[in-house]
């Protein structure tokens, strides 16, 4: 079993502005997957030492690519999730 927790990669990145917790704005960059230190705050880790963005897809299919079987997934934040887990079960 893997199960994977972290920023959720459709709403937190560089091109994620969440300067407004009730109205995040997603803005081109989020197929880009590439490291930067774009960040919508100068408070958090990504500003200081950077970052890489993996899309979704991206995610997703490195499990699979492992030869996990994808079994649970939960996201957690409001109104928008920040956060997005993920359990994998290895394939019989």
């Amino acid at each position: 079993m893997f199960v994977h927790i972290g920023v959720h990669p459709c709403f937190c990145g560089g091109f994620a502005d969440r300067g407004d917790p009730e109205a995040v704005v997603i803005r081109p960059g989020y197929l880009d997957g590439r490291w930067t230190k774009a960040s919508w705050t100068d408070q958090g880790v990504r500003v200081k030492v950077g970052a890489t963005h993996h899309p979704l897809p991206e995610l997703l299919h490195a499990f699979v690519d492992a030869g996990l079987a994808l079994d649970r997934f939960v996201e957690s934040g409001a109104p928008t999730p920040a956060v997005l887990a993920i359990k994998g079960i290895k394939s019989q």
